[in-house]
C-alpha cells in the first residue's frame, strides 16, 4: 500500500480540507473528521464545556429531533458519532455508498444547528454526574488523576480536575454557556474530513462542498502559553478507598518532549520493552516469575500536538502484596534505567510495533482514523509510508541514550489508590 499514491488531499472550501482514499471494499464508506476545539479552546474557568457541548450534538437539531435522526440512521444501517478531545471536536460516520448524501448532510446539520434544550442537557448531566460519582471508587482512575496533578500545573492541557471539581463544574454549566461555546467554536476554519472506502473522490468532495458551505466561520480564541511539566522529584502518595480487593499504582514522571521530537520514537521503543505488552520485562518478571500482579504495563501518554508528555508504569496488586509489588516494579525500572536494553529486545519490539501499525489499518475505520490523525499533526501523507522504516532504522544506541536522558528512576512519582 502506498498512501502517497492513493490518498488525495484537497481544500474544498476555505477552512475545509478533504483527504480521500478509495478502496476496493465494495459499498462501504467510513468518515473520520475533526476541527480544532476541545478543552484547549474552552473558557479557562470551565473546561468541561467542550465535552458537554460535543455530547449534545446528537440530541437533535432545529429541524429534526433525536428520535427522527436515530430512526433515519437505523433504517439505513449507518452510524454517526461525535466526541471531544483536548484539541479537537471529532466526528465519525460509517454508511453504504448509496446513503452518502444523507450522511454528509446530517453531519453538517448536526454540527451547524444542534438543538441544545435544557431538558436534554439535564438528562446528559445526570448521566455524566452518575458516572463521575461511581468513578470515585475507581482506584486506577483516582491514581492516574493524582499522578497528572503532580506532574503538571493547572494551566497545562494534561492537568486533570479532581472528580469533585469536575462534578461542580458540570453542575454550573447552562444552555447559554454551551450555546455560546458552540457559536464560537463550531464552524469552518480547521475542518478535516478523511474518507475511506467505495466512492468517487469528486463525488464525495462535491457533497462536502454542498453541505459544509452552510457552516459559518469558527472563531477560535488565542491559546495562552502553558507552563511545561514540573521537574520530577521523588514523591509518594496513598489514596484510601474503602472496601477494595486490589490497589492500583502509578509510577511516572514527565519526559519533556512531544511526538515530533527526534528522541520520541527511540524512547517509545525503550518503554515498550519495559512494559508495552505481554512479552515485556515487567510482565515477565513481576507478573510471570514472581506472581505479584495480574496486570502491569508502561507507556508514554499525552505527547501529541506540541505538548510535553509523560511516561508511566501502572500495576494492580492485592493489598497484602502492594509493598512487595511496588518494590519489585521499581527494581526492574531501576535496572532498565541503569543498564539499558539489549539488541535482541530492540529488534523484537521494532517488529511488533511495525506489525501493530499495519494491523491497525486493516479496516476502513482504522485507515480513516490514521489519515486524520496524521494530518492533524501537520505531517505529510508520505509520513504514513515512511513510518515503518523510521522505526526499523532506530539503533540500539539511540534507544539506550533516551533511557539515560529522559528517565530518572531515583525521582519517580508514586501514587497508590485502594484499601491501603
Amino acid at each position: 500500500m502506498s498512501f502517497q499514491k492513493r490518498v488525495k488531499k484537497s481544500t474544498i472550501i476555505e477552512g475545509v480540507d478533504s483527504l480521500t482514499m478509495p478502496t476496493n471494499i465494495k459499498d462501504v464508506i467510513t468518515i473520520s473528521g475533526s476541527f480544532e476545539g476541545g478543552s484547549l479552546y474552552a473558557p479557562k474557568e470551565n473546561k468541561q464545556i467542550a465535552n458537554l457541548t460535543a455530547a449534545m450534538i446528537d440530541k437533535g437539531t432545529k429541524s429534526r429531533d433525536k428520535y427522527e435522526i436515530s430512526n433515519m440512521l437505523d433504517s439505513i444501517g449507518a452510524e454517526i458519532n461525535f466526541s471531544s478531545s483536548s484539541n479537537h471536536i471529532n466526528f465519525t460516520a460509517s454508511c453504504m455508498r448509496k446513503d452518502l448524501d444523507i450522511i454528509i448532510e446530517l453531519i453538517s446539520e448536526q454540527l451547524c444547528q444542534p438543538a441544545i434544550h435544557k431538558s436534554e442537557l439535564d438528562l446528559l448531566k445526570t448521566r455524566i454526574l452518575g458516572n463521575l460519582e461511581r468513578s470515585k471508587e475507581d482506584t486506577k482512575k483516582q491514581a492516574n488523576i493524582a499522578l497528572l496533578r503532580k506532574i503538571y500545573s493547572s494551566d497545562h492541557p494534561n492537568f486533570r480536575y479532581t472528580i469533585d471539581e469536575a462534578i461542580n463544574l458540570i453542575n454550573e454549566l447552562s444552555v447559554k454557556d454551551l450555546t455560546q461555546y458552540h457559536n464560537n467554536i463550531f464552524g469552518n476554519g480547521s475542518i478535516r474530513i478523511a474518507s475511506v472506502g467505495d466512492f468517487d473522490t469528486n463525488e464525495i468532495n462535491s457533497k462536502i462542498e454542498k453541505y459544509f458551505s452552510i457552516l459559518k466561520p469558527q472563531t477560535l480564541p488565542k491559546i495562552e502559553q502553558f507552563l511545561p511539566a514540573k521537574k520530577s522529584k521523588q514523591y509518594k502518595e496513598s489514596i484510601h478507598i474503602a472496601d477494595k480487593t486490589s490497589a492500583d499504582v502509578y509510577l511516572g514522571q514527565s519526559i519533556s518532549i512531544d511526538q515530533d521530537h527526534s528522541d520520541y520514537i527511540p524512547l517509545m521503543i525503550a518503554i515498550y520493552i519495559l512494559g508495552g505488552n505481554f512479552s515485556a520485562r515487567l510482565m515477565q518478571t513481576v507478573r510471570d516469575n514472581e506472581g505479584l500482579t495480574y496486570g502491569i504495563g508502561s507507556s508514554i501518554s499525552s505527547a501529541s500536538y506540541r505538548r510535553d508528555g509523560y511516561w508511566s508504569t501502572w500495576a494492580t496488586f492485592s493489598p497484602e502484596l502492594l509493598n512487595k509489588g511496588i518494590k519489585s516494579t521499581k527494581k526492574q525500572i531501576d535496572l532498565w534505567n541503569k543498564e539499558g536494553v539489549k539488541k535482541d529486545e530492540v529488534d523484537v519490539k521494532k517488529t511488533t510495533l511495525i506489525g501493530s501499525y499495519k494491523v491497525g489499518m486493516d479496516t476502513t475505520a482504522g485507515l480513516a482514523h490514521r489519515l486524520l490523525a496524521n494530518d492533524e499533526k501537520g505531517r505529510t501523507i508520505s509520513y504514513l509510508d515512511d513510518y515503518p522504516s523510521i522505526i526499523e532504522n532506530i539503533s540500539l544506541e539511540e534507544v539506550n541514550k533516551t533511557i539515560h536522558d529522559y528517565i530518572d528512576s531515583a525521582n519517580l512519582i508514586e501514587i497508590s489508590a485502594g484499601t491501603i
